[in-house]
């Protein structure tokens, strides 16, 4: 895995990706990466799993099957979120924040469309509530991004492509501008105001959803239909600067560690970078690599050594928090690893 490379700019953002990830920059080609980031979770998948992977609602939205709708796992939660209240207690005493970015459940927002017989159960209702209430007990940050999604509902945008497992890029942005204002209320970030992100300006990029393009058959794929994602173009560069205007050599105060929600085509560390005037490291993976994995692999990263962050974000998806980092099935063979041995990883990136 590449190491992380801080997020300032578009050029390179690029390399903190993967090589096989690049193309997460390119606005013209986005398909691609699109689907790899949701094909990758059911690369084992049976053909009989995969025609489930899918819930076909109505006017032709779509919503991921392999998120359960009505059976949490309570204990299984409140076992990650114990790892992760160690991780941030040890992050502290290195005098890194962490910051917690859940990102809900496309059905809380998309409830009547779902498909007949398909709803919510009052266990999962209050699901992220209980996490929040659970995170926060721990001593953890969490910020609660349903207030972010208000925002963007208040003016009439998706928060959720239709067809697709990701959010719009309005809700990556009005996260970002969520979680920079809670970093900026502590006081002033260290490095030069000026060096983040500058924004492109929007436009179009028409093409199949992902769960469309990786689950359905041709037929229906056709009757879906692509859609419009509305991203910001990639901004021109200046004289003598790269892309968006960071300097080479700025230090990144804030990194954002996660999986294709954060990945630069929809926007949040680079709106995260324009809102703090700092650049932001980005480390992201696809689904499979789960959360976990990713965490460990910043920290072992020559970026993390040579300039730990002052806030770490950390961004999950709500159905993931079941899933530990011994949860087989779930994450790929290689990121398997059991919760003690996690933890004791952690510990040893932060002694080094």
């Amino acid at each position: 895995m590449a190491d992380a490379i801080p997020c300032g700019a578009a050029e390179r953002c690029r390399a903190a990706v993967a090589p096989a990830n690049r193309r997460s920059l390119n606005v013209r080609r986005p398909l691609a990466n699109l689907i790899a980031a949701t094909a990758v979770l059911f690369a084992m998948t049976t053909p009989s799993h995969a025609r489930d992977a899918v819930l076909e609602g109505k006017q032709n939205w779509l919503f991921a099957g392999w998120e359960s709708l009505t059976a949490p796992k309570p204990a299984a939660e409140k076992s990650s979120i114990a790892l992760i209240a160690g991780a941030s207690r040890m992050f502290a005493k290195k005098n890194i924040k962490l910051i917690v970015l859940i990102v809900p459940l496309k059905p809380r927002y998309y409830e009547p469309l779902l498909p007949d017989g398909a709803a919510m159960s009052d266990e999962i209702r209050k699901r992220y509530d209980a996490l929040l209430t659970e995170l926060r007990t721990g001593g953890v940050t969490a910020v609660d991004v349903r207030d972010a999604f208000k925002t963007v509902i208040a003016s009439k945008q998706e928060v959720f492509y239709r067809a697709d497992f990701h959010w719009t890029t309005f809700a990556a942005e009005a996260s970002a501008d969520q979680v920079a204002a809670l970093m900026l209320s502590t006081g002033p970030l260290p490095g030069k105001a000026g060096t983040g992100m500058k924004l492109g300006e929007w436009i179009n990029d028409r093409h199949l959803g992902d769960l469309a393009a990786n689950f359905l058959s041709p037929e229906r794929k056709r009757a879906i239909g692509p859609e419009a994602y509305v991203i910001r173009q990639a901004p021109k560069a200046e004289s003598g600067k790269a892309d968006g205007g960071l300097l080479d050599g700025d230090p990144a105060p804030v990194a954002v560690v996660g999986n294709s929600f954060v990945q630069p085509y929809f926007g949040f560390s680079q709106r995260l970078s324009n809102r703090i005037e700092r650049p932001v490291t980005l480390k992201w993976n696809p689904g499979d690599v789960g959360p976990w994995a990713s965490l460990l692999q910043y920290l072992k990263s020559t970026d993390f050594k040579s300039s730990p962050p002052q806030f770490l974000v950390w961004q999950f998806n709500e159905a993931q928090l079941q899933n530990g980092p011994d949860a087989m099935g779930e994450w790929a063979s290689q990121s398997i690893i059991s919760p003690a041995d996690w933890s004791a990883r952690v510990q040893d990136a932060l002694r080094n």
